[in-house]
């Protein structure tokens, strides 16, 4: 090994920087992934860039038991100062970087040293796999995919021209003595979206780059992040910074002819691909009655695109070709290369009007309309939206046992839509409800919907009742599309009631995720904290989850109370009551003996989250679950496994963000009883599962085989031989681009119906 790269006499072989501002749920898992790495001398840095919220104490605690420095800022200054401030005190040979909630595989940052050592290249760049919101289930990058799999050394960016494309600057390992020799830091105007350009000005001077050709660390994408946040006109602004800041980067290298202008060009290309897919800028820009700020971007946009242009060669470009995604279907439609161009022209003229009008030109087909009921006009529809532990499960089972009784007052339960014993839960006595409404909407099955309306004509009741579990689906990324689909079914209603019980929501949010390691689901081997990352703030918004069945109603939501039901008269009374049922529901309607669906207890929680975690095979995992539940002795689930601080910070978010909006709809609880009990609570953390609930575990995984065994047929053997085929020469036309506005010309001018073009 070179003596310059001699960990004994420099320090430590590798520093990893880590900045910090509020990943408390991630940071151990971070700083646990570097210490499993074999590297004895690996120098840890975090960085506190929050300090108004966490203080010295507060790292200390969430750093307890790994060896690192931290250092804390005065005040929050950005990811680029953050990573500054590691550098300024690293000792390592190499340099690394980590997001606080992202994590190195195992011995995956070990290896990518390991090849740093011996190549000594300036640059070495490792894959990384790319984490999706709310599961633990990955895939490896598809820019890395598509560029960097295959392990090499280059001489510089010229040797390997796809380090062009490297936009991270936590993919690849820095030598500590080339950053020195050209004064390689964060650019501290860039708050955010800092990485490409301190990647482009590592790669412009690099000389050599290697690539490991595997991938060492995930890349979580969650609630809150940079990448999932919602855009506005800040984010806008340091958007376009960036990519004025990386063509000036790249022009200057070309000026100085340390780069061909090839570069310049594909520089643009990237920046006009950027401003149409990634950045949902032109829409903002093309506002008529957008603001100052808006229009000052615009100018900027306009200049920063100059006076150069590309034609079809461009797409001859090798790096182009690889990356481009004109012609594919995209969120932006179907983007030719004339529109392209025509978008180009428009962004660099400052004519945004007709950049959006070319991509509203090239949307994607909107979806054809949905059906929309018969009129039942006459009739009243009541929609029990269950949230998840109050009490659906059992109500669900008491409509079924007295569909018959409610029958005769009115009132139809929907045979329709309900799954009952069929459908694929873990424990016994589970019951969804109509789900099976929510599944035909999502399939587009309209046989469900037909015979839906049949049963309800046949039936011949004023009032029908739907009940469904978690109808208001909080967690469900495109949730508003689906509540706003299913509502516009039953609009042919006269009246339409949407009611739900509500609970303690720090048992609700508890409840909920305990039922999510149930499922037996990639997600349900995240951690709680994880899972109020993405999903605390969704279920402590009523005010968001309730909107789109209130938009489409006209009327507010009732709410009942959960928790005063339980310990009063009973759920089924009072749900008789919230859903203005015209029966006594003690005399005419006697509550019947039903399955009780309970929560299982904390003890099993994160065993079973161990059981999602390591069996690959969700089918597995699935029988697996079924006969823990079946067999294992549980504990109180009532008990829970969060230290009250946690709860009360739950509480309290719920409280800012609901309960004003909830006591107007008649849920009105005592928050500050909740906040009395949760300050005097004797709570002690969970003990761990027994013997006895090890052995249960053993035993399930033991015998989840499949219940009817598949058999195997014998591989046909083929005999005989292919022969060998000439390979063939293949050929490209491209036409001219006024070719594709004749052809445009021409579809808009054929008779209606013609389709022979």
């Amino acid at each position: 090994m070179d003596a310059s790269l001699n960990p004994s006499r420099l320090g430590p072989s590798i520093s990893i920087i880590i900045p910090f501002y509020d990943e408390t749920a991630f940071l151990h898992a971070a700083l646990a992934s570097v210490k499993a790495q074999r590297i004895d001398d690996i120098e840890i840095i975090v960085i506190n860039d929050n300090p108004e919220v966490f203080d010295a104490r507060d790292l200390d605690r969430l750093t307890a038991g790994f060896d690192v420095t931290v250092v804390h800022h005065t005040q929050n200054s950005g990811l680029s100062a953050a990573r500054n401030s590691g550098l300024a005190i690293a000792r390592g040979t190499y340099i690394g970087f980590l997001d606080a909630d992202d994590y190195y595989t195992t011995r995956g940052l070990e290896h990518q040293l390991a090849y740093a050592m011996q190549t000594r290249a300036d640059i070495v760049h490792a894959c990384c796999y790319l984490g999706r919101a709310g599961s633990v289930e990955t895939q490896i990058l598809p820019r890395d995919q598509q560029l960097h799999m295959t392990q090499r050394v280059t001489r510089g960016l010229k040797g390997g021209e796809e380090a062009q494309f490297i936009v991270s600057s936590w993919s690849s390992l820095y030598s500590r003595a080339f950053l020195d020799e050209f004064d390689l830091t964060f650019d501290t105007e860039q708050r955010k979206f800092e990485d490409r350009l301190f990647v482009l000005a590592c790669v412009t001077r690099a000389g050599s780059i290697a690539y490991l050709g595997a991938p060492v660390r995930v890349w979580r994408r969650r609630a809150g992040s940079i990448s999932t946040t919602s855009e506005g006109i800040e984010t806008h602004t340091l958007q376009v910074q960036l990519i004025e800041k990386c063509m000036a980067l790249v022009r200057a290298r070309v000026a100085e002819r340390t780069l061909p202008k090839r570069y310049e060009k594909r520089e643009l290309f990237n920046t006009v691909s950027r401003l149409i897919w990634d950045m949902d800028i032109i829409d903002a820009l093309a506002d008529p009655h957008a603001d100052e700020a808006y229009v000052a971007l615009g100018a900027r946009v306009a200049t920063l695109l100059g006076e150069d242009s590309f034609g079809n060669s461009v797409f001859d470009d090798a790096m182009v070709r690889r990356t481009s995604r004109v012609g594919m279907r995209t969120k932006r439609g179907h983007i030719r290369r004339i529109d392209f161009f025509e978008l180009h022209s428009a962004l660099r003229t400052g004519d945004f009007s007709a950049a959006h009008q070319i991509l509203a030109r090239r949307a994607p087909p909107s979806a054809p309309p949905i059906p929309v009921a018969p009129k039942f006009a006459a009739k009243r529809l009541v929609i029990h939206i269950g949230q998840h532990k109050t009490g659906s499960t059992y109500l669900q089972h008491q409509l079924i046992a007295h569909h018959a009784t409610l029958k005769t007052h009115g009132i139809l339960v929907p045979k329709t839509g309900l799954v009952t014993d069929d459908h694929d839960d873990m424990r016994q006595g589970a019951m969804p409800g109509h789900q099976g409404l929510l599944a035909a909407l999502r399939s587009g099955d309209e046989r469900v919907w037909d015979a839906l309306w049949d049963e309800i004509r046949s039936a011949k009741t004023h009032t029908v009742l739907i009940s469904c579990e978690n109808m208001s689906m909080p967690t469900a990324y495109e949730r508003t599309a689906m509540i706003d689909a299913l509502m516009h079914r039953f609009s042919g209603f006269g009246t339409v009631d949407v009611v739900a019980f509500q609970r303690d929501p720090t048992r609700y949010a508890e409840s909920f995720y305990r039922e999510w390691v149930a499922g037996g689901r990639a997600m349900g081997a995240r951690s709680y904290a994880e899972f109020l990352v993405d999903f605390g703030t969704a279920l402590c918004d009523l005010p968001a989850q309730l909107a789109p069945f209130e938009a489409a109603t006209g009327r507010a939501v009732q709410l009942g109370d959960f928790d005063a039901a339980h310990q009063g008269g009973g759920i089924w009374p009072a749900f008789c009551a919230l859903a203005g049922l015209p029966i006594d529901p003690v005399t005419e309607c006697p509550a019947q003996a039903a399955p009780r669906y309970t929560s299982f207890s904390r003890e099993s929680t994160d065993f079973l989250r161990l059981v999602n975690m390591l069996q690959g095979d969700i089918h597995t995992r699935k029988r697996t679950l079924r006969g823990y539940f079946a067999t294992a002795p549980d504990g109180d689930p009532t008990l829970s496994a969060i230290a009250p601080e946690a709860r009360l910070a739950v509480l309290n978010q719920w409280i800012d963000l609901s309960a004003s909006f909830a006591a107007a709809r008649g849920y009105s609880p005592d928050a500050q009883a909740w906040r009395t009990a949760l300050a005097q609570e004797a709570w002690t953390p969970p003990a761990g599962v027994s013997q006895a609930q090890l052995e249960a575990l053993l035993a399930a995984s033991a015998s989840a085989l499949p219940s009817i065994p598949t058999p195997i047929d014998p591989v046909p053997v083929r005999t005989e031989i292919p022969r060998a085929t000439a390979k063939r020469r293949r050929y490209r036309i491209r036409p001219r681009p006024w070719v594709y506005n004749v052809l445009d010309w021409i579809k808009q001018r054929r008779p209606f119906g013609d389709r022979s073009l």
